[in-house]
């Protein structure tokens, strides 16, 4: 069965899992200077949930947003790629919502490996943010130091006659068959909108039926204001595999997502 585990509080903050993206590149796919067309009405008639993000497509551009959660969709030459991202202000992603972007990832993947002819791949990536608010920079920067998962020398502030103000570190492990990057670091950001203006800007009337559809029936689909500065402590992994010999983007998927929230779990939970 399926596992979507979720991430527990840490030290008092909430887990927010903010965004995810799925990533394959491949070699020899130059024909999707033919095909890009051909590969892009195969997903809108195949899977009715998606639509073009521009009304201006063409072969170095043409990508795509689903109506269902407003996931959007890349592809070229070299790669392709799946975002799902939550403005700040909004209700974090949860395991309902990886578990729909798994099936996406093997359903558009699916329509660009049979299209383009695939066979050869050089990375499979799956990576998730974690955001954990914070009150300012000072706050998100000591909350990332109290977790004891990295230490900076003192050194370095009392050679240059200083303190540390920030500090970031990125760590990479090997696994059996997997790659995790895992990067800590304070961020301030701004909450962005929901979707982009252009599905915002989509007429029903302008659509095929099953498409129409989704579009009614996404009562979240409104514009969002910008939001002011927010702070947060993030937590970014990066799991992948080089030169993967089998493809199965939502068992990938599934599989990362679980042991970085599991890893994740563990190692936050120790007592500092």
């Amino acid at each position: 069965m399926p596992h979507w585990p979720s991430l527990s509080p840490v030290r008092g903050k909430e887990a927010i899992l903010h965004k995810i993206v799925f990533e394959l590149r491949y070699r020899y796919g130059m024909t999707y200077l033919d095909r890009c067309g051909r590969t892009v009405n195969a997903i809108l008639k195949d899977y009715p949930e998606w639509t073009l993000l521009s009304d201006h497509p063409n072969p170095q551009s043409a990508p795509l947003v689903s109506f269902a959660n407003s996931c959007q969709f890349h592809f070229s030459g070299r790669k392709l790629d799946l975002a799902l991202e939550r403005p700040l202000g909004e209700d974090p992603l949860g395991p309902d919502d990886v578990e729909q972007f798994a099936r996406q990832t093997e359903d558009v993947s699916a329509v660009v490996l049979d299209q383009l002819g695939l066979q050869e791949f050089s990375r499979i990536g799956f990576r998730a943010w974690f955001l954990f608010p914070a009150a300012t920079q000072q706050e998100s920067e000591q909350w990332l130091r109290g977790l004891e998962c990295f230490s900076v020398s003192g050194a370095i502030a009392t050679s240059w006659g200083g303190q540390i103000e920030a500090a970031s570190v990125a760590v990479v492990l090997a696994s059996d068959d997997r790659k995790y990057r895992i990067a800590f670091s304070g961020v301030e950001r701004q909450a962005q909108l929901r979707i982009g203006e252009e599905i915002l800007n989509v007429r029903p009337r302008d659509l095929p039926e099953k498409q129409r559809q989704f579009l009614l029936e996404q009562q979240r689909v409104k514009a969002r204001m910008h939001r002011s500065p927010e702070h947060a402590a993030m937590i970014d992994v990066d799991a992948y595999a080089e030169e993967p010999a089998v493809v199965e983007p939502y068992r990938f998927v599934e599989s990362s997502y679980a042991d970085i929230v599991n890893n994740l779990g563990r190692i936050l939970a120790k007592k500092p």
